[in-house]
């Protein structure tokens, strides 16, 4: 299992983050996310390659 945290600044931001790691790993096995907002905004991603 690996994960992978993307941080921004907006909401808007931390989507195309997402979006570019989603296309990165098209064939990864998405285990959870874990979202967060305070100051920035962070998810957390477990995956299997």
């Amino acid at each position: 299992m690996k994960t992978k945290t993307l941080s921004a600044m907006t909401e808007k931001g931390l989507d195309k983050k997402i979006d570019e790691f989603m296309y990165e790993n098209a064939y990864a096995e998405i285990i959870d996310i874990k979202f967060s907002a305070a100051s920035v905004f962070a998810v957390l991603i477990l995956y299997k390659d």
